[in-house]
């Protein structure tokens, strides 16, 4: 230890037991080490989990790595969000399969349903473009007898998966050591920059990523075709009154589920939806892909998700808290991190009080303020005037944007003044059993 802090004397300024500026390695750890280990480990964790939905036909290998690219952004920014959507996605899969083996079909599994909620079966009929249909769509078509049950095994859909399992290791080993390394600090109390606690939220949320999407195919470029020689109107007609409505995606919207009114998630894309282009259908009708976050679980959210979803939301957020007595480059710096993370605890705290009121509320103040009858808030934000939405998801997502982007600036900017024992290496040989 003392030749530690001897070698970070000579090579830096201290104060008030910082050490100030650019920390060279030539015995231990400096702040090159700390930058590249984090980044590396968020590019690798936020670039290796996205199992995106089948992108829009003709797209161009460029085109694609620029689809891809734009959600990794996305993914280091809002790991969590990626997260939850993922999870809705495998509830999603979940109930089709329970909804499968009802229908008498056994054989379909969490990777055909993954697929087909991916935009990985597309409907042909005489009469109609073809267009996506998802596991539901798929599971009422069989049900009525429209379409045959696609003999499809697993094999030939992982067969399209482009999942490199070299890569995949390589992250799983950068993550694992990572994790050990700030357990290992936390256990000898030395210090850990902001950027690593950032870092091991990262990979918290990158672990319950990979488990949701350990069945979804990686990178699927072109979809099954399914022909069937029921017409579209045929299928609308025998459907009754619930297909009356125009379709925003596909001729079989009628058979998607609106927001679960318990989904932490989807409040976050509407909001999303009012303010910015991202993500959001193509104007073509019929589509000819899926959303990557439009996901709905058919039978809603589960109690059990909704459980999880708090406890992970609040265990992502909680990790950040660990920086609350962290020494900072300057006072200003250390309110606005304990700030952030206040304000991103606290909006996770108001969304579980209003959604309650709200659930309760939305029939009685839709019927009578907006003269129609809806079930769930977000159904009663969508039946607002542009300028309330605005006014009301403005004030909270710039809230939130702004604490995500500080807590992600400030992992870097403290790099210039990190605490004195930020720097001083692991000593691996305590956690051996003296005999």
């Amino acid at each position: 230890m003392a030749t530690s802090t001897s070698t970070l004397t000579n090579n830096s300024s201290e104060t008030f037991g910082l050490a100030q500026g650019w920390i060279p390695q030539p015995e231990g750890r400096g702040t090159l080490s700390v930058l590249l280990s984090c980044l590396t480990t968020i590019f690798l964790c936020s670039w290796s989990i996205l199992c995106l939905n089948i992108p829009e036909p003709g797209l161009s290998r460029w085109g694609f790595l620029k689809y891809k690219f734009r959600w990794q952004l996305f993914a280091i920014g809002f790991p969590e969000v990626v997260t939850s959507m993922a999870a809705e996605q495998w509830e999603s899969a979940n109930q089709s399969v329970i909804e499968f083996r009802r229908l008498g079909h056994s054989q379909w599994t969490m990777r055909h349903a993954f697929f087909a909620d991916m935009g990985g079966f597309m409907l042909q009929c005489p009469d109609f473009p073809s267009f996506p249909v998802d596991s539901e769509q798929l599971a009422y078509l069989i049900e009525r007898k429209h379409l045959r049950y696609p003999d499809i095994d697993q094999e030939m859909i992982w067969d399209r998966n482009k999942a490199d399992g070299f890569a995949r290791l390589i992250t799983t080993v950068q993550f694992t050591w990572f994790f050990i390394q700030c357990l290992a600090r936390w256990v000898q109390r030395l210090a850990i920059s902001t950027l690593e606690i950032t870092t091991f939220a990262t990979i918290l949320a990158t672990l319950n990523t990979l488990y949701f999407w350990y069945h979804k195919p990686l990178d699927v470029g072109t979809p099954i075709v399914l022909e069937t020689d029921s017409r579209i109107a045929d299928i609308l007609v025998k459907a009754g009154d619930c297909a009356c409505e125009p379709y925003s995606r596909t001729p079989l919207d009628f058979l998607k589920s609106p927001p679960a009114s318990t989904s932490i998630v989807a409040p976050f894309w509407f909001g999303m939806g009012v303010l910015v282009d991202f993500d959001k259908e193509s104007l073509p009708r019929p589509t000819k892909s899926f959303v990557n976050h439009r996901t709905r679980p058919p039978a809603g959210i589960t109690k059990r998700e909704m459980i999880y979803g708090i406890l992970f939301e609040f265990t992502y957020f909680g990790v950040h808290l660990s920086g609350w007595v962290q020494l900072f480059p300057s006072r200003t710096e250390l309110y606005l991190w304990r700030a952030s993370n206040l304000i991103l605890l606290g909006l996770l705290i108001v969304y579980l009080i209003v959604i309650p009121i709200g659930v309760v509320s939305s029939r009685p103040f839709s019927r009578r303020w907006l003269a129609k009858e809806v079930g769930t808030p977000l159904e009663v934000a969508a039946l607002l005037p542009g300028w309330a939405q605005s006014i009301i998801h403005i004030s909270i997502l710039v809230l939130y944007f702004s604490a995500r982007l500080y807590i992600l600036l400030e992992g870097l900017i403290s790099l210039r003044a990190l605490p004195l024992s930020a720097y001083v290496d692991i000593t691996w040989a305590n956690f051996i059993p003296h005999l």
